[in-house]
This record gives structure tokens, sequence and C-alpha cells, in this order.
């Protein structure tokens, strides 16, 4: 390589941004995570359906680990586990829908 304007460097330079990416990989989709969790909790409470959402999270689970390890999901998942969806639509609910009170038929 002469100098940057050098077509050599290209492959150098697509070296270095693939090693940059795979380092910042992670970050971006923890911020994915966070953002597709907030979406979750924004259908919620538009839909008020948490056990129609569980089913759905359970449903996904035919071609994703539903409980993955805390290392995996950080390094690999873009959105939150189907345990984690399960668990938080459950918390909603138990948040914000009364019980129902038993039908006396």
């Amino acid at each position: 390589m002469r100098d940057r304007a050098d077509p050599a460097a290209l492959p150098l330079a697509f070296a270095i941004f693939t090693v940059i990416w795979l380092v910042l990989m992670p970050l971006n989709k923890t911020v994915i995570r966070d953002v597709e969790a907030e979406a979750d909790a924004y259908g919620l409470n538009a839909a008020r359906e948490p056990e129609g959402f569980a089913m759905a999270a359970m449903r996904l689970s035919t071609y994703r680990k539903i409980a993955p390890d805390p290392l995996e999901e950080f390094i690999f998942y873009d959105h939150p586990s189907g345990h984690e969806r399960v668990r938080r639509a459950m918390i909603w609910r138990k948040e914000n829908l009364a019980p129902k009170a038993p039908s006396s038929q």
C-alpha cells in the first residue's frame, strides 16, 4: 500500500470493518432487544390480551430456543427470549387485569 487511495488497502479496510462490527454486534442487539421489549409492552397495553401474547411467544419456540443462556441471548438474540416474553406478559396480567369473579350458574 502506497497511500490511502491505493485499491490494495480495500481488503484491509474490510477486515477492520468486520472486526469492529463483530465487537459492536452484541451492543447493537441489546439496543434492538430493548426496543422490542418496549414494543411488546405497548402491544400488551393496547390489546390487553396477555394470554394470547404468551401463547404466540410459546409458538415461536418451535424454531427458536425458548430459554437461552444469558450469554447466548446477549450475543445472538435481537428479540427477547420466549421465556422473558411470557414472564413479562404474566407480570403485566397480574398488575393490570383484575381477577375474574367465578360465575354462579
